[in-house]
This record gives C-alpha cells, structure tokens and sequence, in this order.
C-alpha cells in the first residue's frame, strides 16, 4: 500500500470513530443537566407526582436502600409510604457536584410526622434532617441510588413530647 492509501484509511477510521464518539457524546448529559435531573426529581416527590418518576428515573432503577424496593414501581411506592409519614414534606437542595457518571446532592428535609415510622406513632412534630443522595446517571435518567439520611435526627425530633 503506498502512503496516500494508508493515509486516506487511517483518515478514514479516524473520523469514523471520531463520529461515533460525538454521538455518543450528544447522547449523555452535561453537569447542567444532570443536576437538573436533581431539581426535577424534587419537585415530583414534593407534588407527589409519583406517576412522572419515569421521566427521571429508569425502569430497572437499582436501590441500595433497605426502605426501598427495586426498579422504578419500588421508588414510587417508597415515596408514596414516605409521603404518608410526611405528608408536607418539602425539600432544600443545599449542593450538588457532578462528577463522570455520579450526581451528588445534600438535601436538607422538613415535613410533619404524621403517620408511624421506625415503631413512632405520629407525633405531628415537624422535623427536619439533612441527607446526601448519589446516583449515577445513564441515557439522562437515575439508575441507581445510594443515600445516608440522618435518621438519628429524625428519631431524636419526632420522639419528643409535646
């Protein structure tokens, strides 16, 4: 093969793979929109509009909660049960960091007890409590999900007498 034909096949696969990579680059969110997808989550939980979850969150969602069930049905029945407990729950998003494929978020958390958790009958104490969630992020929605809430806080609030 002589240097023009190597020359014009390498140029070749090189904008081959250089396209393939654009799409694929097209394809995934940037840090804005994945901290959107933070935002969006929020306001769904708020307005108990569970039925829209699928906008967020994929169908094989996987929880690393024990609270939690699997897949996109399993959050939308632990926010449901959640939002019995704290029926005006609101939320606060204090900071979010996007890095690669992961979305970090400290939320802090305010709502009534209203309804029993952890063996607590409702005390109609509003409480509030921070938490850090992290998901990853693949084809713009919520995969998978850890979090650390500061349950201790809760208890501690929603155990006190009137």
């Amino acid at each position: 093969m002589n240097g023009l034909k190597i020359f014009l096949l390498l140029g070749g696969m090189l904008f081959t793979f250089s396209s393939c990579e654009q799409t694929a680059n097209e394809e995934a969110l940037d840090a804005t929109e994945k901290k959107a997808l933070v935002s969006t989550f929020i306001q769904l939980m708020e307005n108990k509009a569970f039925d829209r979850f699928g906008e967020v969150i994929a169908e094989d969602y996987r929880q690393h909660s024990p609270l939690v069930e699997q897949g996109l049905e399993g959050i939308r029945a632990g926010a449901s049960w959640f939002l019995t407990v704290f029926p005006d729950l609101s939320a606060n998003i204090e900071s979010v960091v996007v890095k690669d494929d992961l979305v970090v978020a400290r939320i802090t958390w305010t709502g009534t007890h209203s309804a029993e958790l952890f063996d607590i009958p409702a005390s109609g104490i509003k409480a509030t409590w921070t938490g850090a969630d992290w998901w990853r992020v693949e084809n713009g929605k919520f995969v998978e999900h850890w979090d650390v809430v500061d349950w201790s806080a809760v208890i501690k609030q929603i155990s006190k007498k009137k």
